[in-house]
């Protein structure tokens, strides 16, 4: 229920003051709830940003480890293949060595 306040105005007539006033503040009010519920809104997609960009970090992270390994054991598979290339090398003079020796006998 809705309370009317009446003035006098300069003629003594009475107008409703109260109630336009009240449909002004309810109006009010119902724009600040809007602009509530949209800072709202917006608090949620912030915070929904900076999750997918804490998980977006958290994948980069993991791929930036991923990588350093893979750099690692491809660094330790050319050490090992350049260890099989002396000892194929080293090999190779033996053979020729042996060779030359056999000619020789």
């Amino acid at each position: 229920m809705f309370v009317e306040i009446y003035e006098s105005d300069a003629y003594g007539g009475l107008f409703g003051v109260a109630p336009v006033y009240l449909i002004a503040v309810r109006q009010s009010l119902k724009y600040s709830n809007t602009i509530l519920e949209y800072l709202n809104t917006i608090l949620e997609y912030l915070n929904t940003t900076l999750e997918y960009l804490n998980t977006t970090s958290e994948y980069l992270n993991t791929t930036s480890e991923y990588l350093n390994t893979t750099s690692e054991y491809l660094n330790t598979t050319s050490e090992y293949l350049n260890t099989i290339l002396e000892y194929l090398n080293t090999t190779f003079k033996y053979l020729n060595m042996t060779s030359r020796y056999l000619l020789l006998i």
